[in-house]
């Protein structure tokens, strides 16, 4: 996943009908804080999820390498 600008979420959002804003890290700053790139130079994103709980903290990140069984990992882990 390449980091997107925010006209080109704006655009995506419409065109898939999600009728929610999204967030968008330009300057890379949350995906490093995160684990999801090493720097604000890196062109593409590292695929990682994180299951924050409801007290607002992070409970686990995730490197995702099998995106289709991914849900059922996270699923057993709230489960």
């Amino acid at each position: 996943m390449t980091f997107s600008s925010t006209d080109d979420l704006k655009k995506w959002t419409e065109d898939n009908g999600y009728t929610t804003e999204l967030l968008c890290d330009a300057d890379r700053s949350v995906a490093m804080a995160y684990g999801a790139a090493e720097s604000a130079d890196q062109e593409k994103a590292t695929r990682v999820s994180v299951l924050v709980g409801p007290d607002g903290k992070v409970v686990k990140t995730y490197n995702v390498d099998d995106a289709p069984s991914h849900p059922d990992a996270v699923l057993a882990d709230i489960g």
